[in-house]
């Protein structure tokens, strides 16, 4: 019942939105028409697309097209005339024909570029105007903006070389991309680190090792911290006895209150001090337990030994504190 009392209460509000939604669009649609007519372009083009937000028609995505197709973003125009071409289709719009017969004149009009790979560039990567192309495009058409364009061509080893075109309307325009002569010659000249001959292989370092004082500080730390806890834990048995003192059962005169509120936090700190402080001594004991080998077969249990480690969370939640300790021996 509150669900459907809901819906009664808010569909006139929503209902009275759409309406001026439509009546704004309505206004802005006439607007953009307008503005078609004085040659502004762009300023038709913000009208109309604001009327596409509220409601898109066959007629708006045609003016759409219609806009940027003068603005010279042909690519752009040609994917809108054929949305208004399919939308009007379906609805059977009579602008079916006026939008067909100019998605077919602007497809003419757009420019494309055949790019290959030439001899030493067959692995490489290209990208045009910030765009990678994938394989299935390479050897194909591709259609492009009229004017300025830029293809970048990256080898392996983050080698790259570069190429600029410019194409005009209704030209297809072959590029193939050919690396310079001194990418090749740098990249036959530096054999791979796998090729470098033994003596030329650069030396390990030595694995550093850890100082021997630091599970000490840590224990120290720990026990320093279980000791706080014992501190904490007196001052909470001092602050709950004056509560039962001064308190009948639940009932707690107004004075008592900060008594209360400090019995809270010492009960808080007690625990999270117990359970670092016992983090701290675990850690301790594994540290000493696991680290330090002078053993001759320390180096060839190198990989298992780096994987050792130990992991301390804290965990606290309304009902409880505590640490986690994992650890990888």
């Amino acid at each position: 019942m509150v669900l459907a009392l809901g819906t009664v209460s808010v569909a006139p509000v929503a209902s009275a939105q759409s309406r001026h939604e439509l009546a704004k669009a309505r206004a802005a649609y006439r607007q953009g028409v307008s503005l078609e007519a004085a040659g502004d372009w762009a300023g038709a083009l913000a009208k109309f697309e604001q009327v596409a937000q509220v409601k898109r028609t066959p007629q708006v995505q045609f003016h759409i097209a219609r806009c940027k197709e003068n603005l010279g973003r042909l690519k752009e125009a040609l994917g809108d005339y054929r949305m208004a071409e399919y939308e009007a289709q379906q609805k059977k719009a009579k602008e079916l024909h006026q939008i067909t017969k100019a998605r077919k004149a602007l497809e003419e009009r757009i420019p494309k570029l055949v790019i290959t790979l030439g001899e030493g560039a067959e692995s490489a990567t290209v990208e045009l105007d910030g765009v990678q192309l994938g394989e299935a495009k390479l050897g194909n058409e591709v259609a492009v903006d009229p004017g300025a364009h830029q293809i970048v061509a990256t080898l392996p080893g983050d080698k790259h070389f570069e190429k600029d075109v410019t194409v005009k309307e209704g030209d297809t325009q072959k590029v193939e991309l050919v690396p310079p002569p001194e990418l090749l010659e740098t990249s036959e000249e530096t054999p791979p680190p796998s090729e470098l001959p033994p003596d030329e292989t650069p030396k390990q370092k030595p694995p550093e090792k850890h100082s021997s004082a630091v599970p000490w500080i840590i224990g120290g730390l720990g026990v320093a911290s279980l000791a706080a806890s014992g501190v904490f834990y007196g001052l909470r048995a001092g602050a709950k006895s004056d509560l039962e003192k001064g308190c009948r059962g639940n009932v707690c005169p107004a004075s008592l209150k900060s008594t209360g509120d400090k019995g809270k936090l010492y009960t808080t700190l007690s625990e999270v001090t117990l359970g670092v402080g016992a983090a701290g001594v675990v850690v301790a004991v594994i540290m000493l337990a696991t680290g330090g080998s002078s053993s001759p077969k320390a180096d060839e249990k190198k990989d298992s030994a780096s994987r050792r480690g130990v992991r301390v969370d804290l965990v606290q939640t309304s009902s409880l504190t505590g640490v986690n300790v994992v650890g990888r021996f």
